[in-house]
């Protein structure tokens, strides 16, 4: 597997304005350095230089031999540029976009495994620098990439945050055996369960307990 790297502190709507700077830059001139781009996009040109290693390493961009430093969109990431420069919701453009990031295996089994495994966009996050050893990637990055793959791959609504189970607290049981309601109720055989959620306090636990006894003590003399 060629080395891949995943963006830089770049959104992926701002990934699309670079590489729609590079078309709009590079269209008559082929090859062309990032100060030519970051007079056509607001990035700035620190972010679009450290940036490079991704679109090079994804099939973006490449490199000219002759003059290091400078680039131009490979054939596929043009047809993607322009396409999301007209229309960037359309089906057409998400194809323009599956179809490089395709040419990757790796990530093609990884988007089988999401689907297969229904794998949460915090699993997502995890997995990809472990998968692909970019393991000094940053966190807007990483979700720029996995915003990526969701629109290239349509995992919208798949890949979102897990919904949190709501976890129900255990109610208390408290269980009065017939030796803990003394003497005073001979031959008593019985028990009482009392459900009480865990927020109530071991003392205000007691002082029902307590009631409940002397209620019981008072009913059984009333009897008499």
């Amino acid at each position: 597997m060629d080395e891949k790297y995943f963006p830089r502190r770049l959104s992926f709507p701002k990934i699309c304005d670079v590489l729609i700077a590079y078309l709009n830059a590079g269209a008559d001139k082929g090859y062309v350095g990032v100060k030519d781009v970051v007079e056509r996009t607001d990035v700035s040109l620190h972010n679009i230089s450290r940036n490079n290693n991704f679109f090079r390493s994804w099939g973006f961009l490449e490199e000219s031999e002759e003059e290091p430093g400078k680039y131009i969109l490979s054939r596929e990431a043009a047809e993607f540029a322009y396409a999301y420069r007209i229309d960037p919701k359309g089906e057409k453009t998400r194809e323009l976009l599956r179809k490089i990031l395709s040419k990757d295996e790796v990530l093609v089994k990884f988007i089988e495994r999401v689907r297969r495994e229904g794998l949460g966009r915090d699993d997502i996050l995890i997995e990809l620098p472990r998968i692909y050893g970019d393991l000094r990637a940053d966190k807007v990055g990483l979700n720029a990439f996995l915003d990526m793959i969701m629109y290239a791959f349509g995992l919208e609504g798949k890949a979102a945050e897990k919904p949190i189970r709501e976890v129900r607290r255990p109610s208390v049981k408290a269980t009065i055996k017939p030796s803990e309601i003394g003497a005073g109720l001979p031959n008593a055989n019985f028990t009482i369960n009392i459900n009480v959620s865990s927020d109530v306090s071991p003392e205000r636990l007691k002082e029902y307990v307590r009631a409940i006894l002397e209620a019981l003590r008072g009913g059984m003399e009333g009897s008499e």
